[in-house]
């Protein structure tokens, strides 16, 4: 793991706010944003030879454990944003990425860490990324949030609960449900009329366990004014917690 400057670490990449990508008040999607993320993400280790067709070889893949995003303010349709990535080094069994969402004047409108990690592809079982990390150029000096991923936790007052129906386009190369459609079913779950009123400021969640197309999953959350609004969901039939988020609004 090589220490540098901002410039030599970080992988910058725009994108264009599609109407695909737009809620129906004209802002990007946070889904749209957290794909983006992830993309961003990607190419950025292919680019530095640690990416999905490196790991493959070695029946390895990188899975993202944990997520938190904070809005500024959200980009509209047609707004081209230029997002930032680099890696901040290892803690454990994860390998950290920091973001940064800037719109076209500069202004930095989003800012976003991660948690990753690598796993051997037959048993699931993780593998320590210092070997991949390594091979990293790390810039660390400055975190766009000041405390590291934490499991979150979560109070299990729940109001609701509905079932979840995984579907084809659920399922992504590595086979298994991807990450941001967990991030779409709790949007979904939030408050019509809270959306409606407000936008989500911070998202938070952790993935915990796999869930393939088969699954038969369920979401519990609050859908009161109480805030944060706290999620989870779980498998039907063994009760295994696939996900836990957090949402906090403007």
């Amino acid at each position: 793991m090589r220490t540098t400057d901002f410039d030599s670490a970080v992988h910058e990449e725009s994108f264009l706010i599609s109407s695909f990508d737009a809620d129906f008040n004209g802002n990007a999607k946070l889904t749209s944003i957290c794909n983006y993320l992830q993309e961003i993400a990607g190419k950025h280790v292919d680019l530095i030879h640690q990416g999905l067709n490196d790991l493959q070889v070695k029946n390895m893949a990188w899975v993202l454990s944990r997520l938190k995003v904070h809005i500024y303010e959200y980009p509209k349709w047609k707004d081209k944003i230029t997002i930032q990535t680099w890696p901040t080094g290892t803690n454990g069994l994860f390998g950290n990425r920091d973001f940064k969402i800037k719109n076209e004047s500069g202004k930095t409108i989003a800012i976003a860490t991660s948690a990753w990690i690598i796993i051997q592809m037959d048993n699931k079982r993780p593998v320590r990324p210092n070997h991949f990390a390594d091979k990293m150029t790390v810039y660390n000096e400055t975190l766009v949030f000041s405390n590291p991923l934490q499991k979150l936790k979560i109070e299990n007052n729940f109001e609701f609960n509905e079932k979840i129906k995984i579907h084809y386009s659920d399922i992504d190369i590595n086979q298994h449900v991807n990450n941001v459609k967990y991030i779409k079913w709790v949007m979904d779950a939030c408050p019509i009329k809270k959306l409606n009123k407000d936008q989500i400021s911070e998202l938070q969640i952790n993935f915990l366990h796999e869930s393939k197309l088969t699954d038969e999953l369920i979401i519990f959350g609050n859908k009161t004014e109480c805030e944060p609004h706290q999620f989870v969901i779980k498998n039907r039939k063994t009760g295994i917690e696939h996900c836990h988020a957090i949402i906090k609004w403007t």
